[in-house]
């Protein structure tokens, strides 16, 4: 059942503010009704031993006292085997205040037909435990007033108007005293009963409270849910053709043209980097979010890293006019490099982008902890809006989604990164003054690694050897084909495993790259493993796919291929080619 159903199928705040008030009562009846039960009967004894000739009277009364009393535990009994739902409150409230009423007439009958008239001390001592029974039943009748004051009323009000009728001074004073004592009682009784029932109305309130909260909480869930689903069907068609009209377009830059001509070229590849961009972002929250991106630490000297990331945003600084300085920086730390870079990177990059004029400042402080900082002279960020920033798609200043402002993305990104490699990310801001963005990190003794003998040479010349492209988009096959053959490669496509098998025949490819969903509900690992199986060798195999769903990165992570999200840039899909082929590539004695 749903929260939304559970909700609805809950009874009103009074019915069960009512029920659990009628809960209280039945739960403290056992004790009350034996207490009363014992009282009674010591005060026949003391009435029998003090005056023989009101036995009868007295076990008459304490017969009846137990009579009610077997009725009550009965009913208490009846109460908790049936468990009444909250709904039915009022049949149960009824049946244990015609109880009480009943419990009361016997303290009536008591107080003015039980002693011996004109014996004060009798009446004294029938008055002491009537007025000791009803007042510790405050503690146990008040959470439902209605039956208190049903045991109050025929209790105490009979004795106070006979004492009242009897003329003398002695019974004037008792009718008083009764009367006040009533009173005072059904007072008690009254803000026991209130105060009981707002502790229990703001009981149930919060959990309705709690309740809507859980029910609001599946809803925000189901709905992330929701958008995570569509963003990731929506990208994965996307990049379809994405991925296809990069290629055909690295394949016409190649060709020679007028100058028109390649400046629209590279227009269109201005586009397609920044749709790039985008697509590469999404992946990398979706990587977040899934746990699929881990961390790899070591230790390593900050200073070379800082540099790089200079050198990287110098001309863009320069293009704004700003002073970008990297401060050196000879200390080491243990955490990821890679994603530390990532995070400084964005860093950088949001300062650059937001600076309008002055200075841009990336160093370090020592400390505890290392802090690398990003500071700029940029607008500064609002109090209220510190947090924001951090938030998938926020940005500040930009409500007509400008690109050129960036994707809203690269902050949100950092701060999941920080968490992940546990180097805490600090934000100090004033409007008008700028911002610093600090990253606190350990320090560590760096150990310089020895050097390999030799460097593989990564230059990437013609290629050769025979490439399986197996996805089910023709126009992926061709562009890839084209792509393929243009650096030097035989290539054979096909959109299924099957296909493929049949269009290879008895040649064994140097390299696969196949769809992750093709038709059919084939996985590109199933078809990877059965083309292996077939040419009776381990070719090694790329997965690409458009998909970036938090549930498929999980699960290509256990694949063991190495998987590239489309598009897929054309130099990456070379250098990717060349280095694999490379590797299982038998090398000459």
């Amino acid at each position: 059942m749903t929260v939304a159903a559970e909700s609805t199928a809950q009874p009103s705040w009074g019915d069960q503010v009512a029920a659990e008030r009628v809960r209280g009562v039945y739960k403290s009846a056992t004790v009350g009704v034996l207490s009363a039960l014992f009282a009674t009967g010591l005060l026949c004894w003391i009435l029998i031993r003090t005056d023989p000739a009101l036995t009868g009277r007295a076990l008459g009364w304490l017969g009846a006292t137990t009579a009610i009393a077997i009725c009550q535990l009965a009913l208490s009994w009846a109460y908790w085997r049936v468990k009444p739902a909250d709904a039915d409150w009022r049949l149960w409230a009824r049946l244990f205040t015609t109880a009480c009423f009943f419990e009361g007439c016997r303290f009536a009958y008591g107080g003015i037909w039980l002693a011996t008239p004109g014996s004060l001390v009798e009446q004294l001592w029938v008055l002491l435990v009537a007025c000791t029974s009803i007042a510790s039943s405050v503690s146990s009748l008040g959470s439902y007033t209605p039956a208190f004051y049903a045991l109050l009323a025929p209790a105490t009000l009979p004795f106070a108007i006979w004492s009242g009728l009897q003329g003398d001074t002695t019974h004037w004073v008792l009718s008083l005293f009764d009367a006040v004592l009533m009173f005072a009682l059904a007072v008690l009784g009254f803000e026991q009963g209130r105060s009981l029932a707002e502790a229990l109305r703001l009981k149930f309130e919060n959990i309705e409270l709690a309740r809507d909260l859980v029910f609001q909480k599946e809803r925000a869930e189901a709905a992330n849910s929701a958008k995570t689903t569509f963003l990731a069907a929506a990208s994965h068609d996307l990049r379809q053709p994405l991925h296809a009209i990069g290629l055909f377009l690295d394949a016409l830059q190649e060709r020679r043209m007028d100058a028109p001509a390649r400046h629209l070229t590279d227009q269109i590849g201005e586009s397609l980097k920044a749709m790039d961009g985008l697509f590469n972002a999404l992946l990398d929250i979706s990587s977040l979010d899934a746990g699929v991106t881990t961390r790899s630490d070591r230790v390593f000297r900050v200073g070379p890293l800082l540099e790089r990331i200079g050198r990287e945003f110098a001309l863009q600084a320069q293009e704004k006019s700003l002073r970008l300085t990297v401060m050196p920086c000879s200390l080491a730390i243990r955490a990821d490099p890679i994603l530390l870079e990532e995070m400084l990177r964005n860093l950088v990059s949001n300062a650059v982008r937001h600076t309008s004029e002055g200075r841009i400042l990336v160093g370090c402080r020592r400390g505890p902890r290392l802090t690398i900082g990003v500071w700029d002279t940029g607008p500064g960020i609002a109090a209220e809006n510190q947090q924001k920033i951090f938030e998938e798609f926020f940005q500040l200043s930009n409500p007509e989604r400008d690109r050129r402002k960036g994707l809203g993305l690269g902050l949100a990104i950092t701060r999941r990164l920080a968490e992940l490699i546990d180097c805490p990310l600090e934000l100090r801001s004033r409007p008008g003054k700028g911002s610093a963005f600090l990253i606190s990190a350990p320090t560590a003794e760096f150990v310089a690694e020895p050097r390999a003998m030799g460097e593989p040479n990564t230059a990437l010349g013609a290629g050769s050897g025979l490439v399986l492209v197996v996805d089910d988009e023709v126009s992926v096959q061709q562009a890839m084909r084209v792509s393929l053959e243009s650096w030097g490669y035989q290539v054979v496509t096909a959109e299924t495993g099957a296909e493929a098998l049949e269009r290879l025949g008895d040649r064994t490819p140097s390299l696969i790259f196949c769809d992750w969903r093709l038709r059919g509900g084939q996985s590109g690992d199933l078809v990877v493993e059965a083309i292996r199986q077939a040419c009776g060798a381990a070719i090694p195999a790329v997965l690409i796919t458009g998909d970036t769903s938090s549930a498929l990165l999980q699960q290509l992570s256990g694949t063991g291929l190495m998987v590239l999200h489309k598009p897929v840039a054309a130099g990456k899909l070379r250098a990717t080619t060349a280095n694999l082929i490379r590797q299982t590539a038998p090398r000459a004695p």
